[in-house]
């Protein structure tokens, strides 16, 4: 009777170190994990920030090659385009032809008595 009670204590005593050795296997890969988030973490946030970094500097880069198109177009019409040189003179210089009679209204000012 002895020798099937010793059998079922080592039988209890192999489970319980099997699940025990189950566990502290489970615990060090998690700590395992661990260890490699906290490595990578800065390298994570420093790499999200340089993406975001880009997205800015990609909508300035699209801005300024709008900007570059717009004025482009300007400088080939005032190069090549006398009707658009006499638009440009009569908005910004006040300038007009001889006998002409400009009449300007303020709509802005317009606006506000209303």
């Amino acid at each position: 009777m002895r020798s099937s009670v010793e059998t079922r204590r080592k039988r209890k005593d192999a489970t319980f170190l099997k699940a025990l050795n189950r566990v502290l296997m489970v615990l060090v890969f998690l700590g395992f994990l661990a260890i490699v988030a906290f490595w990578f973490y800065p390298e994570v946030t420093y790499r999200n920030k340089l993406v975001a970094q880009l997205e800015d500097k990609k909508a300035h880069l699209a801005a300024l090659q709008l900007t570059q198109k717009q004025r482009e177009r300007e400088v080939y019409l005032l190069q090549n385009d006398p009707e658009y040189i006499e638009i440009i003179a009569r908005d910004k210089l006040d300038l007009m032809r001889p006998g002409e009679t400009i009449y300007r209204f303020d709509s802005a000012r317009a606006a506000s008595d209303k």
